[in-house]
């Protein structure tokens, strides 16, 4: 199967607000959940003798606080869906405002998210380096087409926000909700932001976001290669305790908000090489990964730039 059979195919028409039947909550596939919102398998009955393909529905949690902020955001997302065409980004479907607010998207296998959690609850061996590099090429495409073609930054990067299919024949990104402006400069555009600020997942969040700086197209660098070492490591960025804090852990009485100062003082550092590789066996998603994680944005490598060195990686592997 090659990659041409996973691209999103193109969507010109305006969204759909047609009668769409959405069954019951407890009779739709639960693919996923976010703030406020849950991500639910529609599989769409047979028209006039052909097979149609399953979406996903991103629909709001009816008992969440704040439904409107939410209603808005899917509907900010909904439109911006429909203005992009990528084989890198989840295709755009429907959107519907009548009695069910949901937007309807391709519907893609698994999140990145998912198969580490469950690779990790299997004890299985880390990702492979073709599989990192896979990631690095395929969401570093889409995401050179958000900076620079929509002039826009994802704003939560992290592994469940990419979506693999089959055995990664093509990764895409997902979940544009909270979304930023750049200009020309790939800086954030402030003024044409309104009251939108970076939003993102702090354990994800590059040093400019934790520590206070200029967010840019690089911002989203810095998690994309967070999640490079997630594939690794199997555990989500800065989860991991050493055996000295756990040691003073013992002789606290407050553990519980000691756990949550020692993770949160290493938001926005770079995670230490996993202990659970051989180095020289991942010497390029650790290249990457540490390429990505440069302290100071300018010395990160736009997303154009890593989608290339990941690419001419995999050639010189024999893994194009």
């Amino acid at each position: 199967m090659s990659e041409s059979d996973f691209k999103t195919p193109i969507k010109k028409d305006k969204p759909v607000e047609d009668k769409i039947t959405i069954p019951p909550s407890p009779f739709l596939h639960r693919l996923g959940y976010g703030t406020g919102v849950s991500v639910l398998q529609l599989v769409r009955s047979p028209r006039a003798g052909q097979i149609r393909s399953p979406w996903a529905l991103k629909m709001i949690n009816k008992r969440v606080k704040h439904n409107k902020v939410y209603s808005e955001r899917l509907q900010t997302e909904a439109e911006l869906l429909q203005r992009m065409s990528h084989p890198n980004i989840v295709g755009f479907r429907a959107f519907s405002k009548s009695k069910t607010l949901f937007l309807g998207m391709e519907a893609c296998e698994i999140s990145l998210g998912d198969m580490i959690e469950k690779r990790a609850e299997e004890e299985c061996e880390p990702f492979t380096e073709k599989q990192i590099l896979k990631v690095a090429l395929d969401i570093g495409k889409a995401l050179d087409y958000l900076h620079t073609k929509m002039q826009l930054l994802h704003g939560d990067m992290k592994s469940y926000n990419i979506l693999v299919n089959g055995d990664f024949e093509v990764c895409k990104l997902c979940d544009f909700g909270v979304t930023l402006p750049l200009d020309e400069n790939g800086v954030f555009d402030k003024m044409n932001a309104g009251k939108a600020v970076y939003y993102g997942t702090e354990a994800w969040s590059a040093p400019e976001v934790i520590h206070g700086g200029e967010i840019s197209s690089k911002t989203d660098i810095w998690p994309l290669g967070l999640t490079l070492w997630e594939m690794m490591a199997l555990m989500p960025p800065h989860s991991q305790m050493d055996e000295s804090a756990e040691d003073s852990m013992c002789l606290d009485d407050s553990v519980q908000s000691t756990e949550e100062d020692f993770f949160s003082e290493r938001y926005g550092t770079r995670p230490p090489m996993p202990a659970n590789i051989a180095e020289r066996q991942f010497a390029g998603s650790l290249a990457l990964f540490h390429a990505c994680t440069q302290t100071r944005p300018k010395d990160r490598p736009s997303a154009l730039h890593l989608a290339t060195v990941a690419e001419e990686m995999m050639v010189r592997s024999g893994n194009p």
